[in-house]
């Protein structure tokens, strides 16, 4: 038996004797087997044979051991009563399509969770077998995983969910180009993977100027995705977010990808809203945090809000008297309305009271805003310009703040603009299902 099977039946000897004796002789025997075992980056990946003749990989870390199923869902557990979780969720919506059920034809925030999850630890399984070069088996994963992002993209409810793993398809589809090409290689047919390298890949026609050559296609196919392999971030959905200031520049990270940006008065505004989730602030506090004025440690009331920021703005020299709203708030006004009726409507469908409650909270709110703003026979009533010179002023570098960032970090950027509300009070608010731990 050679020394891969015998790490297979250690391990699989490991699990049994966890039935049999005390925690102390499993730690001994799992530190006997590490001590085999030492651990080196560059040969920290096997596969091993266990004795019920299945394969598994096992990964040598730095403290311990992982395991991933070679076939199967990675954690070789099964959810819903199937394979996967997307097999369950395509199954779950075809039979919706079939049966018209319209409230059954999406995917929830905790539904996108549970795949993008699912998504990680085949992401990981898909490095693993490429550093083992079972190209076979690349292929099937990475062709799952593009099917998994497309299905996302194609079913999910929310905009921030349909966007969330597209970073990562680039990579992955060059992936499973470079497996497809190798078994061909595999299979002598260099032509058709010289053909696949060039048009699919990118790679230069001259790697075949001195005749065919297996070895040296096969080497700029490898060379192709290494070093997009080494500096890509490991997916992960939970992670420490950064919103961090640096001097002049700040440092943001956000799902394992990171960005320097020059200071900009859009991302200061950003980091007091990200700092409070849920808080509204009133153009006026905003503005008082670009002056470098204190932030409220406690909410004032409207009213208070609103003369401190005439006061400030009129002693900043703005006066004049325009619409409380003008034309394009109103049409935002009525777009938010319509949306929150269609909340309304579907909190009612799915049962859900918390959404509706907040769906006719706001509801009111607006209606309490117009009904302020407009007066008799429909006509518009007046403010100061100062304040809505203010809010216009604001809400653009918020706006190219985010575009910055959407540069750089696109699924960022997305979620900024789905979570951050902007007119005469801003607020950041982000999902629930997917709460962000800012770290600043």
């Amino acid at each position: 038996m050679n020394p891969e099977e015998n790490i297979g039946d250690k391990i699989d000897r490991s699990q049994r004797i966890h039935k049999e004796v005390d925690s102390t002789k499993l730690s001994s025997a799992l530190r006997s087997f590490l001590e085999s075992w030492p651990y080196d980056a560059e040969n920290n990946v096997r596969v091993a044979r266990c004795v019920d003749g299945r394969e598994s990989i096992l990964v040598r870390r730095p403290m311990g051991l992982e395991q991933y199923e070679i076939d199967g869902r990675p954690d070789g557990r099964r959810v819903h009563g199937m394979e996967s979780v997307f097999d369950f969720h395509q199954a779950r919506i075809n039979a919706a399509k079939q049966s018209n059920v319209a409230d059954a034809l999406d995917l929830s925030a905790e539904d996108c969770a549970e795949l993008c999850n699912e998504c990680i630890s085949y992401h990981q399984r898909l490095i693993l077998l490429f550093r083992l070069k079972n190209w076979t088996r690349v292929e099937r994963d990475a062709a799952r995983l593009l099917r998994l992002i497309e299905f996302i993209k194609q079913q999910a409810r929310c905009e921030e969910d349909r966007v969330q793993l597209d970073h990562t398809r680039p990579d992955i589809a060059r992936i499973n180009a470079v497996a497809r090409a190798m078994i061909l290689l595999k299979k002598s047919h260099y032509q058709d993977a010289l053909k696949l390298a060039c048009g699919t890949i990118g790679i230069s026609e001259a790697v075949a100027d001195d005749g065919p050559d297996h070895g040296k296609l096969a080497a700029a196919l490898l060379k192709s995705v290494q070093e997009s392999l080494a500096n890509a971030p490991a997916l992960r959905m939970h992670e420490e977010s950064l919103f961090l200031r640096h001097d002049d520049y700040w440092m943001i990270r956000y799902h394992g990808h990171s960005a320097f940006l020059k200071s900009m008065r859009g991302l200061h505004c950003l980091a007091v809203l990200l700092r409070y989730p849920g808080r509204e602030f009133h153009v006026s506090e905003l503005l008082g945090s670009l002056m470098q004025a204190p932030i409220p440690a406690s909410r004032v009331t409207v009213c208070g809000r609103l003369r401190d920021a005439r006061d400030r703005l009129v002693a900043a020299g703005f006066s004049g008297a325009d619409p409380v709203l003008d034309a394009q708030a109103k049409a935002e006004y009525k777009r938010r309305l319509n949306d929150l009726r269609q909340d309304l409507n579907e909190a009612e469908q799915f049962n859900d009271p918390d959404r509706g409650v907040k769906a006719q909270d706001e509801i009111r709110a607006i209606a309490q805003h117009l009904a302020s703003a407009v007066g008799l026979g429909g006509r518009d009533r007046k403010t100061s310009s100062a304040t809505e010179r203010a809010r216009s002023a604001v809400t653009k570098r918020i706006k190219k703040a985010i575009q910055k960032i959407g540069n750089a970090i696109p699924s960022l950027g997305h979620h900024l603009t789905a979570r951050i509300k902007t007119g005469y009070f801003f607020s950041y608010t982000p999902h629930p299902d997917r709460p962000v731990a800012w770290k600043f």
